[in-house]
């Protein structure tokens, strides 16, 4: 994108734009910025130039900071993809982390700083006021970007960009988000990001195939940031983008949907499309689904695909407590798609949430006596729900606490002035017992296939935010969900790549 920039009374020069793209996040093992690749791919396509800064990758992103912004952009975008690790056991505020990259940018330029990314887009009020930063894009990034840098660039109205947050005058204002079609333009290229590097320390490398989510689970925030509606990536681009990552010797891969599986059609459209394109014998990837939407056709054709393992959002084993959270299968799906797993060599791991509204340690019992007898190779537990002011429980729990969460017994956390929720907050229902956690380790005793944190342990089993076990797994050679390494180890199963010394 060409802009004119005024240099005299009357006359311009034409200067390229050029954007800074940041990855402040240091988690280990290090986690693929998806949406960086994503936005980089955008930003080229309208003739932006793009230069990364990934703190995950750089040895001293100070001095890579440094370099790049010598010469200054008309913006830095920085995502921001956790708020937290939202786990209980540990309740880790991570955007804390984020905070010396966001100091260090605004010393070394004037250039305006944009946050976005899935954690910014929950709470994008809040994030802005704590990080100082004057703008934020709520939602899908790779349009308003763009038009964000080209209205600062012509002085345009900021009214025009969609999901534009900003601060004037003190206040916070909000533009409206606009969902960005997917099939617009072309974003298979993921050629920003230093994909192998992810893949080398990572273990796996991420892709989208859709966003958004219709499901209606009372604790989660994803259809109020991506959408209540699905919007589907066409399958072709989806096995396009893994060819140019299996180009690079990326061979194993992960999922970003929250549910791969919904809409059914899509996802085994995807299946083939990958399996068309040759690559079904040559990857293997990992993918998040919802129990409701699986069939036995769909596990063929992904199996074809090179799905080899799946992570379900099984959330209980409990009938009454599954219809509280908002769904509409029960425990008999539950059994229904360990069978499918098995028949089709798919490995599965049920994750399940516990500690609700309701919660007792009878539906606690049930739900773990039916993981025992149904066998998923991995079992992983929450106990205790983050909470988000959006979501039909948040806005519950907000209600009857009327500005008093301290003295609601079933929350943890950070209570005090803290009514927005932006450092987490985890219901668990008092009525399971002050003695839960402990009650909860001695049911499940010492079977391997639960990974189960506690608050007292300094690296809970579940827990993937700088596990030195996992990082270590993955330097040996071993790829794929972290669950998955995680078994693998556990079982003493050989790693995938043999590493040499």
């Amino acid at each position: 994108m060409i802009s004119l920039i005024k240099n005299k009374p009357g006359r311009y020069i034409i200067e390229q734009m050029r954007i800074v793209l940041v990855n402040p996040n240091p988690m280990k093992p290090p986690v693929t910025p998806v949406s960086l690749d994503y936005l980089g791919a955008a930003c080229r396509h309208a003739g932006i130039d793009v230069d990364l800064v990934d703190c995950a990758v750089e040895p001293d992103w100070r001095k890579k900071l440094s370099d790049v912004l010598t010469e200054e952009p008309i913006l830095v975008g920085v995502t921001l993809r956790n708020i937290d690790d939202s786990y209980f056991a540990s309740q880790d505020f991570s955007l804390l982390r984020a905070i010396p990259v966001l100091e260090t940018i605004k010393h070394l330029t004037d250039a305006p700083i944009c946050v976005g990314g899935v954690g910014f887009s929950i709470f994008p009020s809040e994030v802005l006021k704590f990080c100082d930063v004057y703008y934020g894009i709520c939602g899908d990034g790779e349009e308003s970007l763009v038009k964000l840098a080209a209205a600062l660039s012509d002085n345009i109205e900021l009214d025009t960009v969609p999901g534009l947050v900003r601060m004037e005058n003190g206040n916070v204002k909000h533009n409206a988000t606009v969902p960005f079609s997917l099939e617009k333009i072309d974003l298979t290229s993921r050629s920003l990001i230093d994909n192998p590097y992810y893949f080398k320390n990572g273990g796996q490398v991420g892709f989208e195939s859709k966003r958004g989510c219709s499901l209606k689970c009372i604790y989660c925030p994803e259809p109020f940031i991506k959408g209540k509606n699905e919007r589907l990536r066409p399958p072709q681009h989806v096995a396009k983008e893994l060819t140019h990552l299996h180009d690079r010797g990326i061979t194993v891969f992960h999922t970003c949907d929250c549910e791969f599986n919904w809409p059914h059609s899509h996802a085994f459209q995807v299946s083939r499309a990958i399996i068309d394109s040759g690559l079904g014998n040559k990857i293997r990837w990992y993918a998040y689904c919802s129990p409701e939407y699986f069939s036995d056709e769909l596990a063929d054709v992904m199996r074809r695909a090179g799905c080899v393992g799946i992570d379900f959002g099984a959330d209980h084993g409990d009938n009454n407590m599954l219809h509280r959270l908002g769904h509409r299968y029960n425990s008999d799906d539950l059994t229904r798609i360990r069978d499918i797993c098995r028949r089709h060599d798919i490995i599965c791991m049920y994750d399940l949430i516990l500690g609700s509204p309701g919660e007792t340690k009878k539906s606690i019992e049930t739900a773990i006596r039916l993981m025992k007898k149904v066998k998923p190779d991995r079992v992983g537990i929450s106990l205790g729900v983050r909470l988000y002011p959006m979501t039909p429980l948040g806005r519950q729990i907000l209600e009857t606490s009327k500005g008093t969460l301290s003295r609601n017994p079933s929350l943890f956390g950070a209570l005090e002035n803290n009514e927005s929720f932006l450092r987490p907050i985890y219901y668990c229902d008092i009525r399971s017992g002050e003695d839960v956690e402990d009650w909860l380790h001695s049911i499940v005793g010492d079977d391997p296939r639960f990974l189960l944190g506690r608050r007292t342990q300094a690296n809970p089993d579940y827990n993937y935010n700088d596990n030195p076990d996992l990082t270590e797994a993955i330097k040996s050679g071993h790829r794929g969900a972290y669950w998955d390494i995680l078994r693998r180890v556990s079982d003493g199963i050989p790693p995938l790549f043999q590493i040499k010394s």
